[in-house]
């Protein structure tokens, strides 16, 4: 999935952690409980997104059935209701 115009990610999770740290956004491990918690499915893949200010996972699951899909979760409150 492409990035959105104005949109920056981050892959690299050596870019990425102190960025989670410094802005007080929710851990890979935090985001892997709440997906597996939320009925979403087991993380494949994880990439941190950052557009005007707003920070979103992009995120691959595999669900119960072992079909993948990605979802775009906010970085902050991931699975919120």
């Amino acid at each position: 999935m492409p990035a959105h115009a104005g949109e920056s990610c981050f892959a690299d999770w050596s870019v990425a952690a102190p960025v989670v740290k410094k802005e007080g956004l929710a851990t890979v491990e935090q985001l892997s409980q709440l997906a597996k918690s939320s009925g979403s499915g087991e993380i494949v893949r994880t990439t941190l997104c950052q557009d005007k200010g707003d920070f979103t996972y992009r995120i691959v699951v595999k669900d119960g059935k072992g079909q993948l899909k990605t979802l775009n979760v906010d970085a902050r409150k991931p699975f919120a209701r």
